[in-house]
């Protein structure tokens, strides 16, 4: 991971430019979907068995991506199209989270129903339930993570739904999907994983300085998404507009026009 970005899209800018992706960012959202049910499926079986190296060898050929998604499902459609607005114009293809703890919670109701329920009392055997939801969140947990360093770039799309826990746990009770475990997990990682710069152009990017942008919420996250740089829709214009004047135009090159657009130069004394 070298840039990690946190970004609050606005009604208008999705509405005039995002949402004519949408199509596209279906497909890539189905592709990746696909991919990783292909490999929990095949390493987090229903007969509970869990083959962590082999999850972790198969991950890692699945998750060269140049960008990370963090999103509350709420935003799903909003993700969605940033993905294919991402694709269609740089050529830099986006990973959405929730590729991976959406379909956990599938692999886990079908675990659950074989080994943990009990159908005299038609309830669920708590301590073998959090044996399985330790073990499956511990493996999904360490491959979002592995995934979030080998990307170069992290966004957190920032919306209220994205960090509101009130309002998750409002969810729980109502017994719908809660996902903010997984914001903070990722949020957490930003922190903890080192910054690695990308072979290409090492030179140039050490002329840009990462401080993040002064940025203040009150939410239990804000020394999380202190950590962040903001992205604006302005910058994604920018970033859009840099980007189509160049007579060549190589998908590498995608995310170090972003980075001359966003972060200032360092003082070259």
């Amino acid at each position: 991971m070298y840039s990690k970005f946190n970004y609050s899209p606005s009604d208008y800018f999705y509405n005039s430019t995002l949402n004519h992706y949408l199509t596209k960012g279906n497909e890539i959202f189905q592709k990746h979907e696909t991919e990783v049910q292909d490999c929990l499926s095949r390493y987090i079986t229903e007969d509970g068995v869990i083959n962590g190296s082999d999850l972790k060898e198969h991950w890692f050929s699945i998750s060269d991506k140049d960008i990370f998604i963090s999103h509350s499902h709420k935003d799903i459609n909003r993700v969605k199209a940033f993905a294919g607005w991402i694709y269609e114009t740089f050529g830099l293809e986006a990973f959405i989270d929730s590729c991976s703890w959406g379909y956990c919670d599938e692999l886990l109701n079908k675990i659950d129903k074989k080994y943990c329920y009990k159908p005299k009392t038609n309830t669920y055997d708590y301590n073998m339930r959090n044996y399985t939801t330790s073990h499956v969140h511990m493996m999904l947990s360490t491959a979002l993570s592995e995934m979030m360093d080998k990307t170069e770039c992290v966004i957190f799309f920032n919306t209220p739904n994205s960090i509101n826990m009130s309002d998750e746990l409002k969810k729980v009770n109502k017994k719908e999907k809660t996902v903010s475990p997984w914001i903070y997990h990722e949020l957490s990682m930003t922190t903890l994983l080192r910054e690695s710069k990308p072979d290409r152009n090492k030179a140039i990017l050490e002329h840009y300085d990462q401080r993040s942008n002064d940025f203040k919420v009150e939410y239990d996250v804000s020394k999380l998404l202190a950590g962040l740089t903001v992205l604006t829709d302005n910058n994604l214009l920018l970033w859009q507009s840099e980007w189509e004047k160049r007579p060549i135009k190589l998908k590498e090159e995608a995310l170090d026009v972003l980075y001359q657009i966003v972060f200032p130069l360092k003082s070259r004394q």
